[in-house]
């Protein structure tokens, strides 16, 4: 941009919002997606139109300006600016458009811009927003700095061997049956995009844990000492309930995830140890399925990718059958996690108030291993993902194959 500074960009934004006796205010407001700012004050039979004048409008000090690339690539600078707009909404007759009542409004507003590169601001890139409008888009921004920082992106998003995760993933059509249409369908772009929104479910909840996570209660956060002993008092707040909420989420979509992947496997692997209602990751690689498996495809058993999910069983996908257990099935002889993780932690929190300090430490190691175990299942994600398609990419079928 030539050379504007913020404040050039603030100015630029206010006048454009003042021009012609603040008309751009009643274009925005008059849209579909805008009625919630004045639903319950608008007459049902009436058209609505709103006069502002410019000395009536009180901008804030505070402004948001940051570079943004639109999904097309392009360049823009994003501006949000707040501002308490005092004025009037006239209600007007719709059918003879003859005006009938004038109305005293207040909003305060977010007018959130796009500026292109070359300093153009158009109409069709001003919105306006609410102060939740803004501060969800706030938390949001705070989201993708997350996912930044962390080098997170979906599945879609991911290049696999140099190729575009689609191209990629249509490696498996190389066994696919084109006479099965479960199979077809099951392997098309819609089961692509089911596999994607899993893992987005997956980086959302995770990022989201990793962002309420930083700001959770302590059990030192209250400590005091009582005749000669230290009490630590259970101090939660709502960010604990918010982190807590994420992480139990996490848990759920990473199995969810996994069991996306075993059906994809058990459309190529076709075991019938077991009737397709009781698919599930496990039960894809249990002792009597993988001898059936490891008969019927050639050198099976030494395949990297069929070792790869085997060995999870054994390890990673216990951890997590483990972890997300409770969170179905209350544990009543569980030491650590009963049902909830908050309400699991505040149990042992509170048991260990009193001078308890050694299973108070054992208690947020315990806790901090399941966010580290969510943050490790994130990144596993991609490599459960490649050697899905690489496994249905590699079966041969035997050639006297045990079901003949």
């Amino acid at each position: 941009m030539k050379n504007e500074t913020q404040m050039d960009l603030r100015e630029k934004l206010i006048r454009r919002m003042e021009m012609s006796g603040c008309s751009l205010f009643d274009w925005l407001l008059k849209k579909r997606k805008n009625v919630h700012f004045y639903a319950d004050k608008k007459k049902k039979t009436a058209v609505a139109r709103f006069e502002f004048s410019p000395e009536r409008l009180v901008w804030g000090n505070d402004r948001f300006i940051e570079n943004f690339v639109n999904r097309d690539g392009d360049p823009f600078i994003e501006v949000m600016l707040d501002v308490k707009a005092d004025g009037l909404m006239n209600h007007f007759n719709r059918t003879t458009h003859k005006h009938f009542l004038s109305e005293s409004v207040c909003f305060n507003l977010t007018v959130r811009a796009y500026f292109q590169a070359d300093g153009y601001l158009s109409d069709g890139n001003i919105e306006l927003l609410s102060m939740e409008q803004k501060a969800l888009i706030m938390y949001h921004k705070n989201y993708e700095r997350e996912l930044r920082q962390k080098g997170i992106q979906t599945i879609e998003e991911t290049r696999f061997f140099d190729e575009d995760a689609f191209a990629f993933f249509t490696r498996i059509w190389k066994n696919v049956d084109n006479e099965n249409g479960i199979m077809v369908d099951s392997t098309s772009l819609n089961y692509f995009r089911e596999l994607n929104e899993a893992h987005r479910n997956i980086i959302y909840s995770v990022s989201c844990a990793n962002i309420w996570g930083k700001y959770k209660s302590h059990y030192t956060d209250e400590k005091y000492d009582f005749q000669g002993k230290a009490v630590y008092p259970v101090a939660g707040n709502f960010y604990d309930s918010r982190y807590f909420f994420y992480l139990e989420a996490a848990m759920e979509e990473i199995y969810t995830y996994y069991e996306r992947i075993a059906y994809l496997l058990y459309i190529f692997l076709k075991p019938e140890t077991f009737e397709p209602l009781s698919l599930s990751f496990n039960k894809l690689f249990e002792r009597q399925t993988k001898k059936e498996l490891e008969e019927k495809f050639i050198n099976l058993a030494e395949n990297e990718h069929y070792l790869w999910f085997v060995n999870r069983i054994r390890k990673e996908h216990k951890r997590l059958a483990n972890y997300r257990h409770p969170l179905v099935h209350y544990r009543q002889n569980s030491d650590f996690l009963k049902g909830s993780y908050n309400a699991s932690r505040s149990r042992i929190w509170l048991k260990n108030a009193m001078d308890g300090l050694d299973s108070l430490i054992k208690m947020e190691k315990d806790m901090d291993d399941i966010l580290n175990f969510v943050n490790r299942e994130l990144q596993s994600c991609y490599i459960a993902f490649q050697h899905m398609v690489l496994l249905c990419e590699s079966l041969e079928l035997s050639k006297n194959p045990i079901n003949d």
